[in-house]
């Protein structure tokens, strides 16, 4: 559309806005819940406040671009370095939730493989923001995460499981939830591990006996991070027993 903001004009914009919004201290803060191996950087702005940014840059283009648009700035955007800018781009993305489709998960899983959401939180506010909202309109999709609970990449790993938490806790996909579940127990990463417990929790808010039995017949196999996070809605008795009953005898 003639005389629309573009892409670049849209991401300078957001820059602007987040380094105003800046605070080191915050900053500093944030910084505390990576890992060290995690590249991140930060302006320092709180969660309101970059989400307020990414209303009102939605507002600037609204009526003006389409999904492409969309897809183009949020991948600008996943390619700055500090994580408020991520964010915003995928919030950016997560309010043209009406328009997406399919192809969309091709272009997500070259974003992950590629490493442009390489620290936990970026990639599972993808995965909350765009990617489960996408499965909820085409749950076909959902077979696409088993083939990422093989791949190489942490992230493309991370979130074969994460999109997944908003139906597991709804009763949905419980099938496909469990078998991805079981795919992503011999790895070694702290953030898989934790992930997958969260994931099995869901799981079992609908369906408590299900979750035990699983964790039963595969309890020397699961990470004890995995089983801790999985059974926190468990009775404190009940926990103290699957722990134990899950153990290796190794």
């Amino acid at each position: 559309m003639p005389g629309s903001t573009s892409i670049t004009q849209l991401q300078a914009e957001a820059r602007r806005e987040l380094k105003a919004a800046g605070d080191p201290r915050i900053a500093a803060q944030a910084r505390v819940y990576f890992k060290p191996d995690e590249k991140v950087r930060f302006y320092g702005v709180n969660a309101p406040t970059a989400r307020k940014i990414a209303r009102g840059l939605s507002a600037r283009v609204r009526g003006a671009w389409g999904l492409d648009e969309a897809m183009a700035f949020c991948e600008a955007m996943l390619r700055e370095p500090e994580a408020e800018a991520k964010s915003v781009g995928i919030l950016v993305l997560a309010d043209f939730k009406r328009q997406f489709d399919g192809t969309m998960a091709r272009t997500i899983e070259g974003w992950l493989e590629e490493g442009l959401c390489a620290d936990w939180a970026t990639t599972d506010g993808l995965c909350m923001s765009v990617l489960g909202p996408l499965l909820g309109i085409h749950p076909e999709l959902v077979a696409k995460l088993r083939g990422w609970t093989r791949r190489r990449s942490l992230w493309l790993r991370r979130a074969s499981a994460v999109p997944l938490t908003y139906y597991a806790r709804r009763g949905r996909h419980l099938d496909e939830v469990y078998e991805i579940a079981e795919a992503l127990f011999d790895y070694p990463e702290d953030l898989i591990h934790k992930a997958n417990g969260w994931l099995l929790r869901d799981a079992g808010k609908t369906d408590p006996a299900r979750l035990e039995a699983f964790l039963l017949a595969h309890g020397p196999r699961i990470p004890r991070t995995t089983i801790r996070y999985a059974i926190e809605k468990f009775p404190p008795a009940r926990r103290k027993t699957l722990l134990a009953c899950t153990r290796s005898t190794n």
